[in-house]
């Protein structure tokens, strides 16, 4: 092989037109950005990235607060996950709002939604409800495998979703 050739440059003989050259594609507008929060240092860090993104593009924020309460079990008549429910909506609604005014205070149109249901699906399904262009989200959030490298639900979401998704470290 000759110098010419380990360089890039095309063998004698052959012609550089037969190959699609390098593009940059079009991309769409960033109008609405989905960005969950549970209240971890990793989704602080996809709340930041948010609104660096939202800052340059005048994108809108949905920040999302997902949460799961167990399944109401009755023993000897008592409901005993009631009070655990409502204390767990009362906990989304107010940091879903604690984050929005957060980007609200730097100049960030935002809103807060709170989803009940499984982390990954809620996100998922909000994303697609809410017509957002983008997801920024902590690649780590108060997941129950700590030691995982990729958490489970910011896994499942950037495999699933049918737009961009956004890990930040």
């Amino acid at each position: 092989m000759s110098d010419e050739t380990q360089g890039g440059a095309v063998p004698a003989g052959e012609d550089a037109s037969d190959e699609e050259p390098l593009e940059i594609p079009e991309l769409q507008d960033v109008h609405r950005i989905l960005v969950p929060v549970d209240g971890s240092t990793g989704s602080e860090r996809g709340l930041a990235y948010a609104d660096l993104i939202a800052g340059l593009t005048g994108a809108e924020v949905v920040v999302v607060v997902a949460f799961d309460p167990p399944l109401a079990i009755r023993r000897r008549g008592i409901l005993q996950t009631e009070h655990l429910q409502v204390s767990m909506e009362k906990d989304a609604r107010e940091l879903a709002a604690e984050a929005a005014e957060l980007l609200a205070g730097r100049g960030r149109p935002a809103r807060a939604v709170i989803v009940r249901g499984h982390a990954a699906e809620a996100i998922l399904d909000t994303a697609e409800s809410e017509h957002v262009d983008l997801i920024v989200m902590g690649r780590r959030g108060l997941g129950r495998l700590r030691g995982a490298i990729v958490g489970s639900v910011s896994e499942r979401v950037a495999r699933h979703a049918e737009v961009p998704v956004l890990l930040a470290t």
